[in-house]
């Protein structure tokens, strides 16, 4: 098969999911978005890069010069220390990130199309996904797995107990593809289900994917480049984007959000060697750095019960957590078939490779996106009490952000609240606009981040209304989802 090239039939009533037809996508002829099939043209200008960064210079600047009479003294700190944050993420993220998966320690900052480096050894990769009653969108998934360019690989799909047509097309798809099909018997969910795709795999390298995503070919190629020659790397993320980003507005905004997550924040968190969530649609992790701890991940325990969620961010802190936990996990589980064989601890780095790209379905409506969001923030709240446990032990700058996001999490909704309905109540209007104002002056200046990642399209120019969503609606989720935090119904959104 050439390099790029699709092994499936394409479907002509592929429409990113308004049909019922099972569907697929053209990847031999680019991929949504407008980017080519195995690099994003980016036309990075340092120039662009220093317009951006003054800019919010210039907003800090003037919310610390011109602060408003009577203004509460801790709220005033709170809008110059996020915007002081935001300045300091972008900062890395433009003038010091660096792919590792490219060639030179310069090839990303100059638009490089050489490719990944060659790896010195090509360590087998194990390619898993889980999936469960998902007939209509799983297919694209499997077969770009099978497209990975990367080889030694094996292709493994558990079907966690589907009751639709999920098991007859895995059939179909393992008699004309080399994937292995685990079928089990009882419905055990996302994590169960790819522990058992984890004890029958043979690769050194796990790639994990979720079931409504798809890989670009050479996403694997590049994540396991970066492993084979650093080898103090435990795991990598790739980039994400929305597959049905065209869908409407709702998913546009989206996927102008999905770019500022990962070219901006994990791009920040990778120049610490520190991504706290190396997420589920490409998800590459050595073997050596999680097995032994898959038996606590499929058993976590929060508040008394199961916690079913918190599948990536849990996974990724198990790389990065400190020698006297690993022990003592280890310890907890001695009698687990994942032990049979030790991997000492080690001080593992995980990093966001920009050039890996993946792609996923999101929630096309305001219902699905709220479920979508209700199950995130359970995982936030939930890591905060594990990786928020040992991540003061990273790189000072990286450790004081992440925590300092955590409480600005908290606080959000209550400083929406006060300057969008009491001040304006208390007949202090100008406070109100001022804060959205501040809201979409944040937004844009991400939205012009993607815009200097992909010049095409007009994507970029959504962001702002993913800031005034996410401020004002979407924030207040996080304590529904503190109330609702032992309900774990898992819900696509």
């Amino acid at each position: 098969m050439a390099v790029g090239a699709t092994p499936w039939p394409l479907r002509p009533g592929w429409d990113g999911g308004a049909s019922h037809e099972r569907r697929a996508v053209p990847l031999a002829q680019g991929l949504p978005g407008g980017l080519p099939v195995a690099y994003a043209p980016w036309q990075r200008s340092r120039v662009a890069a220093l317009g951006i960064l003054a800019a919010l210079a210039v907003l800090l600047i003037v919310k610390m010069e011109f602060r408003l009479p009577h203004s509460n003294t801790a709220l005033f700190a709170y809008g110059v220390i996020v915007t002081a944050m935001v300045l300091m993420q972008m900062y890395f993220a433009m003038m010091h990130y660096r792919d590792l998966a490219m060639v030179g320690p310069s090839a990303v900052e100059n638009g490089d199309d050489r490719g990944p480096l060659p790896a010195p050894e090509r360590a087998p990769v194990s390619c898993i996904v889980a999936v469960h009653n998902e007939e209509l969108i799983m297919e694209q998934c499997v077969r770009s797995m099978v497209s990975q360019t990367y080889e030694p690989k094996e292709i493994i799909v558990v079907d966690d107990a589907s009751t639709d047509g999920t098991p007859r097309i895995l059939a179909e798809l393992a008699e004309r593809y080399h994937i292995k099909v685990i079928t089990l018997a009882n419905n055990v969910g996302k994590k169960r289900a790819l522990g058992v795709g984890m004890l029958r795999a043979s690769g050194e390298v796990f790639a994990f994917t979720d079931s409504d995503s798809i890989w670009a070919p050479d996403a694997v190629e590049r994540t396991a480049t970066i492993l084979a020659k650093h080898p103090e790397v435990g795991a990598v993320s790739g980039h994400c984007r929305a597959l049905n980003s065209e869908r409407n507005l709702l998913t546009k905004i989206q996927d102008a959000w999905y770019e500022g997550q990962f070219s901006v924040r994990k791009a920040f968190e990778s120049v610490f060697g520190a991504v706290t969530c190396v997420s589920g649609p490409l998800a590459v992790f050595r073997r050596a750095a999680i097995y032994n701890y898959i038996p606590a991940w499929e058993q976590d325990q929060f508040l008394g019960d199961e916690f079913r969620f918190a599948t990536d961010r849990t996974l990724t802190g198990f790389v990065l957590m400190n020698a006297k936990r690993a022990n003592r996990l280890k310890a907890r589980h001695a009698d687990s078939p994942f032990l049979a064989q030790e991997y000492p601890w080690r001080d593992w780095r995980t990093v966001y490779s920009k050039s890996a790209r993946s792609w996923t379905e999101v929630p096309d409506t305001f219902g699905r996106l709220v479920k979508q969001q209700v199950r995130w923030k359970k995982s936030f709240l939930r890591n905060i009490f594990f990786t928020g446990g040992f991540y003061w032990r990273r790189f000072f700058l990286a450790a004081l952000l992440y925590y300092l996001h955590i409480v600005f999490v908290l606080l959000g909704p209550f400083v929406a609240f006060r300057h969008l309905i009491l001040l304006p109540l208390q007949g202090n209007i100008e406070s109100a606009f001022l804060y959205i104002v501040g809201i979409i002056l944040i937004g844009s200046l991400f939205g012009l981040a993607f815009r200097r990642e992909e010049r095409r399209g007009n994507g970029w120019m959504y962001r702002p209304l993913m800031s005034v969503l996410s401020t004002i609606v979407l924030s207040w989720l996080v304590y529904y989802s503190l109330i609702t935090i032992k309900k774990m119904v898992w819900a696509r959104g």
